[in-house]
């Protein structure tokens, strides 16, 4: 599968705001209500590249994606490389309401990556690109960092950074 992100300059990393995603208790307030909250917390750096979700959304308010479940998305291009980009998130939500979690909300018995950082990753599959000369291009391995935070009401939100190289 060829990469979406090639040709845009600069690029270090995919990145993938999976969303708000509800707690155990009930929601409140109304569809409106909740398309306005998703789009409003779901965080973007400024001058990075919104990507097209390809997931069919309910609808997109402000480049996020609401889903029917009230449920959110917003996937962009950073130029920042991993360990700076996960700094950014992490710094612009230590100024919100949102707490981070140690371990993974669907899996608890995995840690999140606020103590061990970037991290390349094993395995994934097999990728392999060649130049305009069929060339073999050598690929790193894919770096991926996952945060989660969530807020007083149970609600959930979840970054994902990963790439390798400048895909």
């Amino acid at each position: 599968m060829q990469s979406r992100t090639r040709g845009v300059g600069g690029l270090c990393a995919m990145f993938v705001a999976l969303g708000i995603v509800p707690g155990a208790c009930a929601r409140t307030g109304s569809p409106a209500s909740r398309a306005s909250f998703v789009a409003e917390i779901l965080w973007l750096p400024a001058g990075e590249t919104l990507f097209e979700d390809l997931l069919s959304p309910l609808l997109v308010k402000n480049g996020r994606s609401i889903y029917s479940d009230g449920s959110g998305a917003v996937a962009f291009g950073l130029t920042a490389d991993c360990v700076d980009a996960a700094r950014d998130i992490s710094q612009h939500f230590e100024q919100t309401e949102w707490q981070p979690r140690s371990t993974l909300d669907l899996n608890p018995g995995m840690a999140t990556s606020f103590s061990s950082g970037c991290e390349a990753q094993r395995g994934g599959g097999l990728v392999i690109e060649l130049d305009s000369n069929g060339n073999r291009i050598p690929r790193g391995p894919y770096i991926k960092w996952h945060g989660e935070w969530q807020n007083k009401a149970g609600d959930i939100l979840t970054y994902d950074i990963g790439g390798i190289g400048q895909d």
